[in-house]
């Protein structure tokens, strides 16, 4: 054990991968390096590229140049140019003869020590690649391996063509390319996965994405059925170098330690983003992004990660990360898509962007992030030390508004700020930062000395900034400021909401007001409506002999408390002078304003609709969640749907069909729910075609759509009779495009098919109410030669 204390990380993955597999594929090896022992590095690991292994004669098979030790098994490159795993190996057909060399020398060396002395092999090196060199004309063929996967970059130069690439697959009994755009391998042990391939050119020093699909060529012999696999893809500049990578990778969500979700957004398209920080070295990341590894040791990484609509599907996924505890807090959309995320840092090496605001850290910063919204890249990245981030706005100007908590007299703030003097032991704070997190523009604090938090900002359509929150605590009155003519300008007890309004710079406190009795009561989040009444919810709550005294309205659905605590939603004037109408019993962490006016709220265990007025409870769905579900973070897209996210550490978590991943992973998992309430959403497809034919031993499966709104998914069904019963005979909901005014094409091929059996195919479609819709049975009399 004193040996391995002293192992350096990225030999103990490869210590870890090699000696799991010795006893069946090679002798043993021994590393040396240094680096403290600690069983979570070693877990933490797996995120790291794992180098490749020469073979310096250490293995007895002369045709293996290198290989390496993935979690998906091992992977061996042959002196002819083959690439071997497990179960199929992969050639390129009409490619030259390989010059297969390494690139990149890693830390990492191998020793093997088994047999006579002569036989010995110490300090064999170890590399980051395996070049191929060019394996066609004009097209050059890199390989890297990371975590459970590896990476094929295929690399079109100038005088290169995309169609020469042609790779079989010795080992697989079919291909096929599903719905999703990914290649399904067919293998004695099972189905396996290459992503939809990613294709892009750096030009200008930017990444542009190139579309690219797979495309299937089948050729038929007495001997055989020859399947290979090359590319498809758009038009792109031939003046600059085209980037191929089809990722060989499994698909789930979450990893196998501990997720935490804190922020979520939705985009104009009803994508869904979430971001939080993670522990897990297997976090799910997508080819292209930003970064796809994360930290090298065992602390919190940022994650960020876009899902559709229906939540079948991960569009894009990336950390952002340094060598210490990085935590996202937040996040936000602005009006061209792209993704600001907030948080906070103790990297010393947490990315920053060239010309941003603050590009030093003191050991902890909070920063600011933003990304494209394929997650492909940082546009813009900057820190604002001394301070903590909660939440953040973009406003329709494009410009950035934080806030959060400070500790310090040392926070940044702007001339004329409304207030620039640090209060007391903690502070609120409001910045205001351009598109591109170059500026501070305004900066201002705002508080009382003890401690107040800002929960929620929104903006007007004038530009004015409203905030909400609590203040003060069991020990002290509040200083918070209040303006003359509010609705309540005196601090109610243990803790008071306080709703405040200030200008578009910062430099003035337009209104500002407490609410709440002599029990602790915080606000959670703000909405305003079209004629600009302020909308806020949040909890109160009273103990001992202290009064439950919250302020309702008479009329309101609810005066009266639940128990101790109970849930509320407040209305106010724009000025915040007059309390409009006041109710408990409904409420929470979420509230929105719907294309009707109706008030939509979402706490930790019901979402509910209410009139305008704060008299009547229209609708409301519970939120399905148990005692190891923690509800974190919620938002409303256009179309009136609640998304609720959070993490659990229960394996039963409830899951629905054709969801992207039905499966927990481990420790605490990241979740997102999709909810209605009120009407269902209209859902409907337009089929254009639905086809069954026979070809060769299996049927063909083809439809169309025209168009689909809110669509989940599909399922065939078959028999053996016309009038049933009818079973399901794909393995998983085949994904649908949702809503597309453009429609789609899918397929599914039959193989359990028998001579001289007529079976009836009926197509399945289900939508996000869970309806689901038949269409009509197709024959399909089948007849093929036996063999005798």
């Amino acid at each position: 054990m004193s040996k391995l204390r002293s192992i350096h990380l990225i030999t103990i993955l490869v210590a870890l991968l090699i000696v799991i597999v010795a006893f069946l594929l090679f002798p043993f090896f021994v590393f040396s390096a240094t680096l403290p022992d600690d069983t979570k590095l070693m877990v933490r690991a797996s995120k790291l590229q794992i180098p490749f292994v020469e073979n310096n004669g250490q293995m007895k098979d002369k045709s293996v140049k290198f290989y390496a030790s993935t979690f998906a098994g091992n992977v061996y490159v042959t002196e002819k140019g083959e690439i071997v795993y497990g179960f199929f190996k992969e050639s390129l057909i009409g490619a030259t003869l390989p010059n297969i060399k390494a690139e990149g020398k890693a830390a990492t060396k191998v020793n093997y020590f088994v047999g006579a002395k002569d036989n010995w092999k110490a300090g064999i090196p170890t590399w980051d690649s395996v070049s191929l060199g060019e394996v066609y004309e004009g097209v050059e063929l890199k390989l890297k391996a990371y975590g459970r996967n590896v990476e094929k970059l295929f690399i079109v130069n100038e005088c290169g063509s995309v169609e020469d690439i042609k790779v079989t697959l010795e080992g697989a009994d079919n291909l096929e390319v599903n719905s999703s755009g990914e290649l399904e391998v067919e293998t004695e042990l099972g189905t396996v996965k290459f992503t939809k391939p990613f294709a892009y050119q750096e030009i200008d020093g930017k990444k542009i994405e190139v579309g690219c699909e797979f495309v299937i060529t089948r050729e038929q012999s007495d001997r055989s059925n020859l399947s290979s696999y090359g590319f498809q893809v758009a038009s792109y500049n031939n003046n600059y170098p085209l980037v191929i990578d089809p990722l060989l990778a499994s698909t789930f969500i979450g990893g196998n330690d501990i997720d935490y979700v804190y922020g979520i957004a939705i985009d104009t398209s009803g994508n869904v983003y979430i971001t939080g920080s993670t522990y897990s070295y297997d976090f799910p990341t997508t080819p292209g992004a930003y970064d796809r590894a994360g930290s090298f040791f065992y602390e919190q990484d940022v994650f960020v990660s876009k899902l559709n609509n229906t939540l079948t599907s991960l569009l894009a996924s990336t950390f952002i990360a340094g060598i210490s505890d990085d935590v996202a807090e937040n996040i936000a959309i602005d009006s061209s898509g792209n993704i600001y995320v907030v948080g906070y840092t103790e990297s010393s090496n947490f990315p920053y962007t060239t010309g941003a605001y603050d590009t030093t850290i003191n050991g902890y910063a909070a920063f600011i992030s933003k990304l494209d919204n394929t997650l492909s890249s940082l546009l813009a990245s900057t820190f604002i030390d001394y301070g903590q981030i909660q939440t953040i706005t973009v406003s329709s100007s494009g410009n950035v508004f934080v806030t959060g908590k400070t500790n310090s007299p040392n926070f940044p703030t702007t001339a004329d700020a409304y207030d620039t003097s640090f209060s007391g032991t903690s502070d609120s704070f409001i910045s205001k930062l351009d598109n591109g997190l170059t500026s501070l523009l305004a900066s201002t604090l705002i508080g009382g000395g003890y401690a107040e938090g800002i929960s929620d900002l929104t903006i007007d359509s004038s530009g004015n900034i409203y905030i909400t929150g609590g203040t003060g605590s069991i020990w002290y009155s509040s200083s918070y400021p209040t303006t003359p003519g509010a609705y309540d300008t005196t601090y109610g007890g243990w803790g008071d909401v306080f709703v405040s309004k200030l200008n578009n710079s910062l430099t003035t406190l337009l209104a500002s007001t407490f609410l709440g009795g002599q029990a602790m009561d915080g606000a959670s989040a703000i909405a305003l409506d079209s004629s600009g009444n302020v909308y806020i919810t949040g909890g109160t709550s009273t103990q001992g002999m202290i009064p439950p005294d919250f302020p309702t309205t008479v009329g309101a659905y609810v005066t009266s408390y639940d128990e101790q605590a109970d849930i509320f939603i407040s209305k106010f004037n724009n000025t915040l002078s007059s309390l409009i109408a006041s109710t408990l019993g409904a409420g929470g962490s979420l509230i929105k304003i719907d294309s009707s006016g109706n008030i939509i709220t979402s706490g930790w265990s019901v979402i509910s609709k209410m009139n305008n007025t704060l008299s009547a409870l229209l609708d409301s769905a519970p939120i399905e969640s148990g005692y190891s579900d923690h509800v974190m973070v919620r938002d409303m897209d256009s179309s009136g749907n609640i998304f609720i996210a959070g993490y659990t550490s229960a394996s039963d978590f409830q899951t629905t069909e054709g969801a992207y991943d039905r499966s927990y992973n481990g420790e605490y998992d990241v979740f997102v729910s999709k909810y209605r309430i009120g009407d269902d959403i209209p859902t409907a497809i337009t089929l254009s075609s639905f086809a069954a034919n026979q070809k060769g031993k299996k049927v063909s499966i083809k439809w169309e759509t025209a168009t689909e709104i809110d669509n989940i998914g599909f399922n065939i069904l078959r028999s053996e009779s016309e009038s049933g019963p009818y079973e399901k005979i794909n393995k998983k909901l085949i994904n649908a495009k949702g809503t597309s005014t453009k429609g789609a094409s899918y397929y599914l091929n039959d193989k359990n098919i028998e001579s001289g059996k007529t079976y009836w195919y009926k197509l399945e479609d289900i939508d996000s109410n869970k309806g689901i819709m038949d269409h009509a049975p197709l024959a399909v009399k089948i007849n093929y030669r036996k063999k005798k």
